[in-house]
């Protein structure tokens, strides 16, 4: 599947980037039929977002997004949206 991130006032770092792999991996698994993902990481006055567009092969697409004090727990709730859309949530 392919992929595509946009940082926006958030730095690329070793860290970000493999939850981005971890949250692909878990991705590519819960939905085969995904065809491409466009991530945001964002840093807001609010706290850490993170978004995901995922375009499915059968035209549909599917977003959601996470906002937290830490990059850990934006992340975390990411996957726990992925394992809802694993069981046809």
């Amino acid at each position: 599947m392919n992929r595509h991130v946009t940082y926006k006032g958030a730095e690329a770092t070793p860290d970000i980037e493999s939850r981005i792999d971890a949250v692909q991996s878990k991705l590519e698994s819960a939905a085969p039929e995904a065809r491409f993902a466009k991530y945001v990481v964002e840093a807001t006055p609010r706290g850490n977002a993170v978004g995901l567009v995922v375009s499915m092969a059968d035209g549909g697409s599917w977003v959601r997004q996470a906002v937290d004090s830490d990059w850990d727990r934006a992340f975390l709730e990411i996957e726990r949206r992925i394992d809802r859309l694993a069981e046809g949530e």
